[in-house]
Protein backbone atom coordinates (compact mmCIF):
# COMPACT_ATOMS: atom_id res chain seq x y z
CA UNK A 1 0.00 0.00 0.00
CA UNK A 2 2.83 2.39 0.84
CA UNK A 3 4.48 1.65 -2.52
CA UNK A 4 1.20 2.21 -4.37
CA UNK A 5 0.68 5.49 -2.53
CA UNK A 6 4.19 6.61 -3.47
CA UNK A 7 3.69 5.73 -7.12
CA UNK A 8 0.41 7.63 -7.24
CA UNK A 9 2.04 10.64 -5.62
CA UNK A 10 4.79 10.66 -8.25
CA UNK A 11 2.26 10.39 -11.06
CA UNK A 12 0.22 13.28 -9.65
CA UNK A 13 3.35 15.40 -9.21
CA UNK A 14 4.46 14.82 -12.78
CA UNK A 15 1.01 15.59 -14.10
CA UNK A 16 0.96 18.81 -12.11
CA UNK A 17 4.42 19.84 -13.31
CA UNK A 18 3.63 19.28 -17.00
CA UNK A 19 -0.09 19.56 -17.65
CA UNK A 20 -1.18 18.02 -20.92
CA UNK A 21 -3.16 21.13 -21.81
CA UNK A 22 0.04 23.25 -21.69
CA UNK A 23 1.55 21.23 -24.54
CA UNK A 24 -1.58 20.99 -26.69
CA UNK A 25 -1.15 22.95 -29.93
CA UNK A 26 -3.24 26.11 -30.01
CA UNK A 27 -3.94 25.47 -33.71
CA UNK A 28 -3.58 22.16 -35.50
CA UNK A 29 -3.02 23.44 -39.04
CA UNK A 30 -0.53 26.06 -40.19
CA UNK A 31 1.03 27.28 -43.43
CA UNK A 32 4.82 27.29 -43.75
CA UNK A 33 6.50 29.38 -46.44
CA UNK A 34 9.46 27.33 -47.59
CA UNK A 35 12.20 27.98 -50.11
CA UNK A 36 12.27 25.05 -52.53
CA UNK A 37 15.89 24.25 -51.77
CA UNK A 38 17.54 21.32 -49.94
CA UNK A 39 19.73 23.79 -48.09
CA UNK A 40 16.75 25.64 -46.66
CA UNK A 41 13.85 23.27 -46.19
CA UNK A 42 14.95 19.63 -46.12
CA UNK A 43 13.70 19.05 -42.57
CA UNK A 44 10.20 20.23 -43.43
CA UNK A 45 10.06 17.89 -46.44
CA UNK A 46 11.26 14.93 -44.37
CA UNK A 47 8.97 15.66 -41.41
CA UNK A 48 5.98 15.92 -43.71
CA UNK A 49 6.76 12.75 -45.66
CA UNK A 50 7.45 10.53 -42.65
CA UNK A 51 4.49 11.78 -40.65
CA UNK A 52 6.44 13.55 -37.91
CA UNK A 53 4.10 16.55 -37.93
CA UNK A 54 1.12 14.24 -37.74
CA UNK A 55 2.66 12.52 -34.71
CA UNK A 56 2.63 15.90 -32.99
CA UNK A 57 -1.04 16.43 -33.77
CA UNK A 58 -0.51 19.13 -36.39
CA UNK A 59 -0.73 19.60 -40.13
CA UNK A 60 1.82 21.82 -41.86
CA UNK A 61 0.88 23.05 -45.31
CA UNK A 62 4.06 23.76 -47.34
CA UNK A 63 3.81 26.91 -49.41
CA UNK A 64 6.78 26.43 -51.69
CA UNK A 65 8.41 29.36 -53.44
CA UNK A 66 11.63 29.62 -55.44
CA UNK A 67 13.67 32.68 -54.50
CA UNK A 68 14.46 33.41 -50.87
CA UNK A 69 15.04 37.04 -51.80
CA UNK A 70 11.25 37.34 -52.27
CA UNK A 71 10.59 36.82 -48.55
CA UNK A 72 11.11 40.44 -47.38
CA UNK A 73 8.40 41.78 -49.70
CA UNK A 74 6.04 38.89 -48.93
CA UNK A 75 6.59 39.19 -45.16
CA UNK A 76 5.67 42.84 -45.29
CA UNK A 77 2.11 41.97 -46.32
CA UNK A 78 1.57 40.46 -42.87
CA UNK A 79 0.26 37.11 -44.09
CA UNK A 80 3.35 34.99 -43.38
CA UNK A 81 3.98 33.78 -39.85
CA UNK A 82 6.21 30.72 -40.30
CA UNK A 83 8.92 29.78 -42.76
CA UNK A 84 12.59 29.13 -43.45
CA UNK A 85 15.17 31.83 -44.03
CA UNK A 86 18.82 32.81 -43.90
CA UNK A 87 20.28 36.05 -42.55
CA UNK A 88 20.13 37.54 -46.06
CA UNK A 89 16.34 37.41 -45.79
CA UNK A 90 15.93 38.08 -42.05
CA UNK A 91 18.09 41.20 -41.78
CA UNK A 92 16.17 43.40 -44.28
CA UNK A 93 12.86 42.43 -42.67
CA UNK A 94 14.07 43.25 -39.16
CA UNK A 95 15.77 46.45 -40.34
CA UNK A 96 12.45 47.68 -41.73
CA UNK A 97 10.94 47.45 -38.25
CA UNK A 98 8.96 44.26 -38.71
CA UNK A 99 8.98 41.42 -36.20
CA UNK A 100 10.78 38.29 -37.39
CA UNK A 101 12.54 35.78 -35.16
CA UNK A 102 14.85 32.87 -35.80
CA UNK A 103 13.51 30.23 -33.40
CA UNK A 104 15.86 27.40 -34.40
CA UNK A 105 18.71 26.76 -36.81
CA UNK A 106 18.42 23.99 -39.38
CA UNK A 107 21.62 23.84 -41.38
CA UNK A 108 25.03 25.36 -41.94
CA UNK A 109 25.08 25.97 -45.69
CA UNK A 110 28.50 27.63 -46.05
CA UNK A 111 29.89 24.63 -47.92
CA UNK A 112 27.60 25.21 -50.88
CA UNK A 113 28.83 28.81 -51.31
CA UNK A 114 31.80 28.33 -53.61
CA UNK A 115 34.48 30.13 -55.58
CA UNK A 116 35.24 28.15 -58.74
CA UNK A 117 38.25 28.98 -60.93
CA UNK A 118 38.37 28.35 -64.67
CA UNK A 119 40.90 26.36 -66.67
CA UNK A 120 43.22 29.29 -67.36
CA UNK A 121 43.34 30.32 -63.70
CA UNK A 122 44.01 26.72 -62.70
CA UNK A 123 47.17 26.80 -64.80
CA UNK A 124 48.39 30.27 -63.79
CA UNK A 125 47.21 30.86 -60.21
CA UNK A 126 50.25 30.08 -58.07
CA UNK A 127 49.38 31.93 -54.86
CA UNK A 128 46.38 33.62 -53.24
CA UNK A 129 48.02 37.01 -53.91
CA UNK A 130 47.50 36.45 -57.64
CA UNK A 131 43.77 36.28 -56.94
CA UNK A 132 43.89 40.09 -57.17
CA UNK A 133 44.37 39.80 -60.93
CA UNK A 134 41.27 37.72 -61.55
CA UNK A 135 38.00 38.76 -63.11
CA UNK A 136 35.21 37.16 -61.07
CA UNK A 137 31.66 36.68 -62.26
CA UNK A 138 28.91 36.69 -59.62
CA UNK A 139 25.57 38.26 -58.69
CA UNK A 140 26.32 41.69 -57.27
CA UNK A 141 26.07 41.81 -53.49
CA UNK A 142 25.67 38.04 -53.01
CA UNK A 143 26.61 36.82 -49.54
CA UNK A 144 29.45 34.73 -50.96
CA UNK A 145 31.24 38.10 -51.25
CA UNK A 146 31.83 37.82 -47.50
CA UNK A 147 33.80 34.60 -48.03
CA UNK A 148 36.05 36.36 -50.55
CA UNK A 149 36.57 39.26 -48.14
CA UNK A 150 37.49 36.88 -45.31
CA UNK A 151 39.88 34.92 -47.54
CA UNK A 152 41.51 38.18 -48.63
CA UNK A 153 42.04 39.34 -45.04
CA UNK A 154 43.57 36.02 -44.03
CA UNK A 155 45.89 35.63 -47.02
CA UNK A 156 46.99 39.23 -47.61
CA UNK A 157 44.97 39.74 -50.79
CA UNK A 158 43.89 43.32 -51.56
CA UNK A 159 40.14 42.88 -52.02
CA UNK A 160 39.80 46.27 -53.72
CA UNK A 161 41.96 45.12 -56.63
CA UNK A 162 39.70 42.22 -57.57
CA UNK A 163 37.51 42.92 -60.60
CA UNK A 164 33.90 41.76 -60.32
CA UNK A 165 31.46 41.24 -63.16
CA UNK A 166 27.76 41.29 -62.30
CA UNK A 167 26.16 38.11 -63.67
CA UNK A 168 23.00 36.15 -62.94
CA UNK A 169 23.70 32.67 -61.50
CA UNK A 170 23.07 30.68 -64.73
CA UNK A 171 25.15 33.15 -66.75
CA UNK A 172 28.20 32.65 -64.52
CA UNK A 173 28.63 29.09 -65.78
CA UNK A 174 28.46 30.16 -69.43
CA UNK A 175 30.90 33.01 -68.86
CA UNK A 176 33.39 30.69 -67.15
CA UNK A 177 33.15 28.13 -69.95
CA UNK A 178 33.75 30.82 -72.60
CA UNK A 179 36.64 32.35 -70.68
CA UNK A 180 34.90 35.70 -70.27
CA UNK A 181 35.72 35.52 -66.54
CA UNK A 182 38.55 33.80 -64.71
CA UNK A 183 36.47 32.58 -61.80
CA UNK A 184 32.95 32.69 -60.46
CA UNK A 185 31.54 33.09 -56.93
CA UNK A 186 28.28 31.19 -56.75
CA UNK A 187 26.35 28.51 -54.90
CA UNK A 188 24.89 25.09 -55.64
CA UNK A 189 23.68 23.90 -58.06
CA UNK A 190 25.44 26.39 -60.37
CA UNK A 191 28.79 25.79 -58.70
CA UNK A 192 28.43 22.09 -59.49
CA UNK A 193 27.52 22.92 -63.09
CA UNK A 194 30.63 25.07 -63.40
CA UNK A 195 32.80 22.13 -62.41
CA UNK A 196 31.03 19.61 -64.63
CA UNK A 197 30.23 21.72 -67.67
CA UNK A 198 32.96 24.37 -67.69
CA UNK A 199 35.89 22.37 -66.33
CA UNK A 200 36.07 24.55 -63.25
CA UNK A 201 37.78 23.71 -59.98
CA UNK A 202 36.64 24.69 -56.49
CA UNK A 203 39.22 27.09 -55.02
CA UNK A 204 37.49 27.59 -51.69
CA UNK A 205 34.06 27.58 -50.09
CA UNK A 206 32.58 29.32 -47.10
CA UNK A 207 33.96 26.67 -44.78
CA UNK A 208 36.74 24.86 -46.64
CA UNK A 209 39.87 25.99 -48.44
CA UNK A 210 41.33 24.08 -51.38
CA UNK A 211 43.99 26.74 -51.93
CA UNK A 212 47.35 24.95 -52.42
CA UNK A 213 49.33 25.13 -49.21
CA UNK A 214 46.34 26.46 -47.25
CA UNK A 215 43.98 23.50 -47.45
CA UNK A 216 41.60 22.80 -44.60
CA UNK A 217 38.53 23.97 -42.73
CA UNK A 218 37.95 27.73 -42.52
CA UNK A 219 35.37 30.15 -41.10
CA UNK A 220 35.11 32.47 -44.09
CA UNK A 221 31.31 32.59 -44.21
CA UNK A 222 28.90 31.94 -41.37
CA UNK A 223 25.55 31.38 -43.03
CA UNK A 224 22.77 29.24 -41.61
CA UNK A 225 19.24 28.40 -42.66
CA UNK A 226 16.74 28.52 -39.84
CA UNK A 227 13.10 28.37 -38.84
CA UNK A 228 11.57 31.85 -38.58
CA UNK A 229 8.31 33.01 -37.04
CA UNK A 230 6.46 36.26 -36.60
CA UNK A 231 5.94 37.88 -33.22
CA UNK A 232 2.21 37.20 -33.52
CA UNK A 233 2.83 33.50 -34.11
CA UNK A 234 5.14 33.31 -31.11
CA UNK A 235 2.68 35.08 -28.83
CA UNK A 236 -0.45 33.26 -29.96
CA UNK A 237 0.79 29.75 -30.75
CA UNK A 238 3.91 28.79 -28.78
CA UNK A 239 2.78 25.18 -28.26
CA UNK A 240 2.08 24.79 -31.97
CA UNK A 241 5.59 26.01 -32.74
CA UNK A 242 7.08 23.64 -30.16
CA UNK A 243 5.24 20.75 -31.79
CA UNK A 244 6.70 21.79 -35.13
CA UNK A 245 10.20 22.00 -33.65
CA UNK A 246 9.87 18.53 -32.11
CA UNK A 247 8.99 17.16 -35.55
CA UNK A 248 11.90 19.02 -37.16
CA UNK A 249 14.35 17.70 -34.55
CA UNK A 250 13.24 14.17 -35.43
CA UNK A 251 13.58 14.99 -39.14
CA UNK A 252 17.11 16.28 -38.56
CA UNK A 253 18.05 13.03 -36.86
CA UNK A 254 16.55 11.13 -39.80
CA UNK A 255 18.57 13.16 -42.31
CA UNK A 256 21.81 12.49 -40.45
CA UNK A 257 21.18 8.80 -39.75
CA UNK A 258 19.50 7.68 -42.98
CA UNK A 259 20.74 9.88 -45.79
CA UNK A 260 19.97 7.25 -48.44
CA UNK A 261 16.38 7.07 -47.23
CA UNK A 262 15.75 10.81 -47.22
CA UNK A 263 17.49 11.91 -50.43
CA UNK A 264 14.65 10.63 -52.69
CA UNK A 265 12.12 12.46 -50.49
CA UNK A 266 14.04 15.74 -50.59
CA UNK A 267 14.75 15.44 -54.32
CA UNK A 268 11.08 14.90 -55.08
CA UNK A 269 9.92 17.87 -53.02
CA UNK A 270 12.65 20.12 -54.41
CA UNK A 271 11.94 18.91 -57.95
CA UNK A 272 15.52 17.98 -58.69
CA UNK A 273 17.58 14.96 -59.68
CA UNK A 274 18.41 12.63 -56.78
CA UNK A 275 22.12 12.81 -57.54
CA UNK A 276 22.08 16.59 -57.36
CA UNK A 277 20.12 16.54 -54.11
CA UNK A 278 22.60 14.07 -52.64
CA UNK A 279 25.58 16.23 -53.66
CA UNK A 280 24.07 19.41 -52.21
CA UNK A 281 23.01 17.74 -48.98
CA UNK A 282 26.50 16.30 -48.54
CA UNK A 283 27.88 19.84 -48.26
CA UNK A 284 25.31 21.01 -45.72
CA UNK A 285 25.64 20.40 -41.99
CA UNK A 286 22.16 19.64 -40.69
CA UNK A 287 21.89 20.56 -37.03
CA UNK A 288 19.38 22.35 -34.82
CA UNK A 289 21.96 23.24 -32.19
CA UNK A 290 21.86 26.95 -31.45
CA UNK A 291 25.26 28.41 -30.56
CA UNK A 292 27.07 31.73 -30.49
CA UNK A 293 28.52 31.16 -33.95
CA UNK A 294 25.05 31.59 -35.43
CA UNK A 295 24.55 34.90 -33.61
CA UNK A 296 27.96 36.05 -34.83
CA UNK A 297 27.04 35.13 -38.37
CA UNK A 298 23.88 37.23 -38.15
CA UNK A 299 25.96 40.17 -36.89
CA UNK A 300 28.31 39.83 -39.86
CA UNK A 301 25.35 39.92 -42.24
CA UNK A 302 24.04 43.07 -40.57
CA UNK A 303 27.42 44.74 -41.18
CA UNK A 304 27.63 43.42 -44.75
CA UNK A 305 24.15 44.51 -45.83
CA UNK A 306 24.66 47.90 -44.19
CA UNK A 307 27.89 48.33 -46.15
CA UNK A 308 25.91 47.76 -49.36
CA UNK A 309 23.27 50.27 -48.23
CA UNK A 310 20.64 47.54 -48.29
CA UNK A 311 19.69 48.49 -44.75
CA UNK A 312 19.84 52.06 -43.46
CA UNK A 313 20.70 51.30 -39.85
CA UNK A 314 22.49 48.51 -38.04
CA UNK A 315 20.84 46.64 -35.19
CA UNK A 316 22.05 44.11 -32.60
CA UNK A 317 21.78 40.54 -33.95
CA UNK A 318 20.13 39.42 -30.71
CA UNK A 319 17.05 41.32 -31.91
CA UNK A 320 16.10 38.52 -34.29
CA UNK A 321 16.50 35.41 -32.10
CA UNK A 322 14.04 33.73 -29.76
CA UNK A 323 15.39 30.43 -28.42
CA UNK A 324 12.99 29.76 -25.53
CA UNK A 325 10.81 27.35 -27.49
CA UNK A 326 13.77 25.30 -28.70
CA UNK A 327 15.05 25.19 -25.14
CA UNK A 328 11.66 23.87 -23.98
CA UNK A 329 11.83 21.18 -26.67
CA UNK A 330 15.42 20.12 -25.91
CA UNK A 331 17.63 22.18 -23.57
CA UNK A 332 20.76 20.43 -24.87
CA UNK A 333 20.27 22.08 -28.26
CA UNK A 334 20.54 25.62 -26.91
CA UNK A 335 24.14 26.66 -26.24
CA UNK A 336 23.35 30.34 -26.68
CA UNK A 337 20.13 31.61 -25.08
CA UNK A 338 18.83 34.68 -26.89
CA UNK A 339 15.25 35.86 -26.38
CA UNK A 340 14.41 39.17 -27.95
CA UNK A 341 11.30 41.11 -26.88
CA UNK A 342 8.44 40.16 -29.18
CA UNK A 343 6.77 42.69 -31.47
Amino acid sequence: MRILTLVLAVVVALASATPVSAQKPEVTEVDAWLVRDPQMSSQFAVADHFGYFKEQGIKVNPRWYIAGTDLPSMWGAGNIHLGTATATMVVPIAASGQGIYNIAPQSDIAGTQQIVIGKKAQATLKSPKEFEKLKIGMPKGASVTMAIQAMARETGVDFTKIQFVNLAPPDTVTALAKGDVDAIAIWAPWAFNAVKQAGGKVYFTGNKSHIPGKEGNVDWLRVHAGVVASGKMLKDNPNTLKAILRALVKATDKINSDRAGVVPVVAREMKMDEGLARDIMALNKYSMEMDGNIVKGMSEFVDFLHSLDRIKQKFPPEQVFYTKLLEDVDPKLVKAKVNAPLK
